[in-house]
């Protein structure tokens, strides 16, 4: 089939992409932790305490709601800490790494179990909660009856690592996830690739090769979603990560969790950006150690449109479930006279107000805004970032006003926040754009 090809968008051109494939151990990470406040649309409740002893795969908390969706431990060690933020809500469950021991999981072989049995063996693993929703972008429901699973098997946000890359030596691992896949629900199960990559020998049978091409957000699981299978009218539709469906497939082929990660360190304040093999929910501390002053350094977990900013002693510095890649940015504060007149100011602008472009194929993007809140102007930005059918501007004017009927006519049901990182990159106004489209998708599931 011929490629989707996306149109309006987007290469950020950031400097500090990994130079090589390669890809090194570092694992002496010391701490990992799970992070309940990722876990949207679930109300928490812990099952183990501080000091007590866990294995890998041992129930840390569940859904209040759903208690057959756990979430386990992804090292085995000490539970060093549970931290709590406002209304006692958990932050997160520290584990000091000890040792390498897994209880033991029942894992059907996908070729003979029902649906209902890769469900429950999905569940009480932990694996269901890399299965996320649209719309609202939450941990998907056990009663969901999804008309597609996407599987997001490329990535076009800034200096992402190349998914052929970080599944090197997981193939079969991957395509035995995807048949599990493709036997949990009668929906179709799409692998979304680049052009120019050879996935053949990766996929199963039963899914659906699609291959999207042009500039981010072309690897956005929303796109995808977009043109394959659209949510609203009470469709519903899932989405997955690669590396997700390689542990799925690791598991039901061996017995065993998976508790590595490959991640990116990238960015133009990275000394040497490379691809390691971590500790699933690693302490960013650890990662990013030697890469130059905490203080003059913004780590972020996920790419620089899109990801977490946290404080790296904070009790949620530890490596997110759904990333791929660390980005470090510089964040010391500078103040440049007058720099709004400079035609040459090493700054990257859309709306060719600076002439670097035409001499920088790369920059040295920092953490500066250029600019402080101010009123909405449109002026066309957002539509030249947007490819979806959705008028940006006037979705924007919803969600700034807290209008939910509006918002939700609109379409921002079937966003997530890495739908509009663009959008809030390129803002003139410097409106916090994907916080205002969380709050509004936390209203309208909420009232609706």
């Amino acid at each position: 089939m011929p490629p989707i090809t996306i149109k309006r968008g987007l290469d950020v051109p950031i400097d500090g992409r990994a130079a090589t494939s390669t890809i090194s151990d570092r694992l002496d990470v010391g701490q990992v932790a799970l992070l309940p406040q990722q876990a949207r649309g679930i109300k928490t409740k812990l099952l183990v305490e501080e000091g007590q002893t866990v294995q890998v795969g041992q129930p840390l908390f569940h859904d209040r709601r759903d208690e057959a969706v756990l979430f386990t431990a992804p090292s085995a060690g000490k539970v060093r800490a549970i931290h709590r933020g406002a209304r006692r809500l958990p932050l997160s469950v520290v584990i000091d790494v000890e040792g390498s021991g897994q209880i033991d999981l029942d894992a059907p072989k996908p070729g003979s179990a029902s649906p209902e049995q890769l469900k429950a063996a999905l569940q009480t693993s932990g694996l269901w909660a890399n299965l996320r929703r649209r719309p609202y972008d939450t941990i998907a429901r056990t009663d969901d009856s999804p008309v597609g699973i996407v599987v997001t098997a490329m990535d076009t946000r800034p200096l992402a690592p190349r998914p052929l890359d970080a599944l090197a030596g997981r193939e079969d691992a991957f395509r035995a996830g995807l048949a599990v896949l493709v036997a949990l629900q009668s929906g179709a199960v799409f692998l979304c690739v680049a052009p120019g990559e050879n996935w053949g020998a990766l996929t199963a049978e039963g899914v659906r090769t699609e291959t999207f091409a042009g500039p981010h957000p072309a690897g956005n699981a929303g796109t995808h979603i977009h043109h394959l299978c659209p949510v609203g009218g009470g469709r519903v539709a899932w989405h997955i990560g690669y590396q997700a469906v390689a542990d799925i497939g690791q598991f039901f082929t061996s017995g065993k969790l998976s508790t590595t990660r490959v991640v990116a360190i990238t960015g133009p304040m990275a000394r040497e950006p490379r691809l390691i093999r971590t500790r699933q929910g690693a302490a960013l501390a650890a990662l990013s150690a030697g890469e130059g002053a905490q203080d003059e350094v913004r780590v972020v977990d996920g790419s620089a449109l899109d990801g977490r900013h946290l404080e790296l002693a904070g009790p949620q510095g530890y490596l997110g479930r759904y990333g791929n890649q660390l980005t470090l940015l510089d964040d010391a504060v500078r103040r440049q006279l007058l720099g709004w007149m400079m035609p040459v100011a090493g700054r990257y602008s859309l709306t060719n107000l600076l002439l670097d472009k035409f001499f920088r194929k790369r920059f040295r993007m920092d953490t500066d805004s250029n600019g402080s809140l101010r009123a909405i102007v449109p002026i066309g930005v957002y539509e030249r970032v947007m490819p979806l059918d959705i008028l940006a501007t006037q979705l924007i004017k919803a969600l700034a006003s807290h209008d939910m009927e509006g918002a939700e006519k609109l379409g921002a049901l079937e966003l997530a926040e890495e739908d509009l990182a663009l959008c809030e990159y390129v803002d003139p106004c410097k409106l916090p754009v994907t916080e205002m489209l969380r709050d509004m998708l936390t209203r309208i599931e909420k009232e609706g």
